[in-house]
């Protein structure tokens, strides 16, 4: 039963000067006195890959987006993220090292750097930053937005088995080692997150017996040239090979990690996830001398990650202090019948019993909406049974769900099983939000009061203290005692000033106390008290339509101003943004810019003839051209009423034409053509006159640039003169014929 400690609060009001203090609450009990939290890890896993969000598209929507993520964090009272940024070898962040995620092959870092953005807004919150990275899994062109580095191992065959990154071999350590410190070096991540990509299955599913076993896999060649004390013609012994590669990794990595924490005065955490079975036993945890677990497994039957293909040995990093946290996969429902939740966490919960890890538990939601999942179908309280049974553990300090999706769904009312399931943890199971547990492997760090601790109002304001990770608000109606029940934000800032305004309106009384980076506890500050300032109405509008209004005490977010069609191209902004000198009442109105539009005009030859800028939805005209010989100005291409782009205008000509007439003899009409500026026209064909020969015409019509009249040309053909012989041959003829048509007449006369 947690202990409540009260506090007598004295309030001096001096109500005639504005601004004048008021003193400082005096506390009749010690304030600081130890107090033990309720604490519990909410978080959720979000990834692209499976399409919790959109690929990147631009700032806005990203942003919007992830603020949408933030909405539903916050009713399902959550306090830390697990984001996914590294799927297949790749990197959702600025890296040297590996090529940029498919999804996010359009973010220009050098402008906006969306993860660093991301990180800052979940400490502005007080959430944790957990960076999820697979470290071995490879990509493909699918997952790699960027050309592959020449430092990265995929470049060469030899470093692959498959489609993962050779665990046996040094060098691919390394890389893994130097791609987690490139991220702890340049973003502010509270953690590093791995879940169950390890080895992968190579060909025989993990096989130690039987006609093909792991001794048959692609990654022989790296045993046996990296035996050391190892059977070559064992599969056990290649097992526990593959399990002791996996651990130079995972403890050079936490050597790593906590060698930078101490040279940078950092507390980044490393955890795991790995599948929920660590191996499948009795369910007996017992203990050697030093505390250590000593079982044979959990009381299951599902696969195992000690051996099956992925050989992680869970157990060992924990024991070894090498994780902060391991958070298992324990997705099943209670009623499972070879992997009940009950027995995956509960042995959960004796292996960590003296160690110095926080144990959490990945809660999967997703199954709720999938066949053969047991309770998940069709029992609605199903996640508040697993929910309940991790708060009767001892040592099971909070929970994950995966994945984000799922809990998105149910925050818009979707009528699936997983949306019924979490709809009772928002409305009703957590109605309260919690502090993160303090991370039981490092040394706990309690920090002081905070200086200048003010209230004015619901507004706070304190001097930012050093080393702070959070800051937690309390408040009451009549005296603060620091309890659980008082806590109505946790919040980061990177401000020297911090300031917190409550939204909620009454007269309250607060406190303060600062969170480390170990999630401890510190002092509790009580504030000196000021009367509020005067408050002025703040009125925003667009178009002459209200669209929102606050007080000059509230801390609020500029309401988004729509966009407007033809006013698109300059983002609008409102005629005032600082507001910290008001005096009166204050509308503020949104500004719009008009969209000008550019209209190219181009000539005959696609030149370049002229530019206009035009406003939105007017008209305009066209410019001077110069003359085109030959061609008559038709006008433009393109409409130029009621402009609403850019344009490229083309001119439109037509071309000249020319009556061309021929002439025959005596001056006949013999053929009309209309011929083209510049071209030919075609004479006629039947021209010959008898008794005359054709000579040419009057004009040449070749490469026409007018009307024309054009004219045949002749001369009269000369007769010749018969000779003397050829007239005497003319006369027999003559009489020839004569005489015989007279003969041939008195022929027929006789006949007769």
């Amino acid at each position: 039963m947690k202990k409540k400690i009260f506090i007598l609060i004295l309030l001096f009001c001096i109500i005639s000067v504005k601004g004048r203090a008021i003193n400082k609450a005096e506390d009749s009990l010690n304030i600081n006195e130890a107090i033990t939290y309720d604490t519990e890890f909410r978080a959720v896993w979000i990834t692209t890959l499976t399409g919790d969000i959109s690929p990147y598209s631009s700032e806005a929507a990203f942003k919007g987006e992830m603020n949408t993520v933030f909405a539903v964090m916050e009713h399902f009272k959550l306090n830390a993220m697990i984001f996914h940024i590294r799927t297949h070898n790749n990197a959702l962040y600025k890296s040297e090292l590996n090529p940029v995620a498919g999804w996010w092959k359009t973010v220009n870092f050098d402008k906006f750097d969306p993860l660093a953005w991301l990180i800052d807004e979940c400490h502005k919150r007080g959430y944790e930053f957990h960076a999820w990275m697979n470290p071995y899994r490879l990509g493909n062109s699918h997952y790699y937005g960027s050309e592959l580095p020449s430092v990265n191992p995929d470049n060469r065959s030899e470093n692959r088995l498959s489609s993962i990154l050779n665990p046996g071999l040094s060098n691919v350590r390394e890389f893994l080692i130097d791609t987690v410190m490139e991220v702890i070096e340049n973003y502010d991540v509270d953690a590093i997150n791995f879940d169950d990509y390890f080895y992968r299955n190579l060909g025989t599913n993990g096989a130690l017996t039987g006609p093909s076993t792991i001794l048959d896999e692609p990654d022989q060649g790296t045993y046996l040239a990296n035996l050391g004390d190892y059977n070559p013609n064992s599969a056990y012994d290649k097992a526990n090979w593959r399990r002791d590669q996996i651990n130079l990794f995972i403890e050079g990595l936490s050597l790593e990690i906590k060698k930078y924490n101490s040279l940078n005065n950092k507390h980044i955490q490393l955890g795991i996830s790995p599948t929920g079975i660590y191996k499948n036993g009795d369910g007996v945890v017992t203990y050697d001398s030093l505390g250590n677990p000593i079982t044979t497994g959990s009381k299951t039957g599902g696969q195992e990650h000690y051996s099956s293909y992925l050989f992680s040995d869970s157990m060992k990093w924990i024991v070894e202090g090498w994780l902060d946290y391991i958070l298992p996969q324990s997705y099943w429902a209670t009623n499972h019948p070879v992997g009940s939740y009950y027995e995956v966490m509960g042995w959960w919960d004796k292996v960590v019993e003296n160690l110095d890890v926080n144990l959490y538990s990945g809660i999967g939601v997703y199954q709720a909406n999938e066949n053969d999942r047991y309770a998940w179908m069709d029992d609605s309280t199903e996640l508040s049974k697993q929910l309940n049974y991790v708060n009767s553990l001892d040592n099971v300090a909070g929970v994950s769900f995966y994945a984000y999706k799922h809990l998105l769904s149910a925050y818009r009312s979707s009528t699936s099983m997983s949306s019924k399931q979490l709809e009772v943890i928002g409305n009703t199971v957590w109605l309260e939000n919690k502090l993160l547990p303090e991370i039981n492997s490092m040394e706990s760090i309690h920090l002081g009061e905070v200086n200048n601790f003010i209230s004015k109002g619901n507004t706070l304001t304190w001097d930012a203290l050093e080393d702070a990770k959070f800051y937690i608000i309390f408040r009451d109606g009549d005296e603060i005692d620091f309890s659980d029940e008082q806590i109505i934000a946790v919040i980061g800032s990177n401000d020297s000033m911090v300031t917190y305004v409550d939204t909620s309106k009454g007269n309250y009384v607060y406190g303060l106390k600062v969170m480390s980076y170990t999630n401890s506890v510190g002092e509790g500050s009580l504030p000196t008290i000021l009367p509020p300032d005067i408050v002025y109405d703040l009125s925003f509008y667009v178009d002459d339509n209200l669209i929102a209004s606050y007080k000059t005490d509230e801390v609020f977010d500029l309401p988004l101003i729509p966009i407007k069609y033809g006013y698109d191209r300059v983002a609008p902004f409102w005629s005032l943004t600082d507001f910290s000198n008001i005096s009166e009442d204050t509308r503020v109105d949104a500004v719009y810019t008009i969209n000008q539009y550019r209209v190219d005009f181009f000539d005959k030859h696609d030149n370049l003839a002229g530019t206009k800028f035009v406003n939105h939805g007017a008209d305009t005209t066209g410019i001077e051209l110069p003359e085109e010989e030959g061609f008559i100005f038709k006008g433009w291409d393109t409409d130029l009423s009621n402009i609403e782009d850019d344009l490229e205008v083309r001119t439109l000509y037509e071309i000249m034409k020319y009556e061309v007439k021929f002439y025959g003899f005596n001056d006949e009409l013999i053929k009309e053509e209309i011929v083209p500026y510049g071209q030919n026209a075609t004479a006629p064909i039947d021209i010959d006159v008898s008794g005359y020969e054709f000579v040419g015409w009057d004009k040449d019509f070749g490469n026409i640039f007018e009307d024309l009249e054009i004219r045949a040309i002749y001369k009269e053909i000369e007769k010749e003169k018969p000779s003397i012989f050829s007239s005497c041959v003319q006369i027999n003829y003559n009489f020839i014929v004569f005489t015989l048509a007279f003969a041939l007449f008195m022929f027929m006369r006789r006949k007769r």
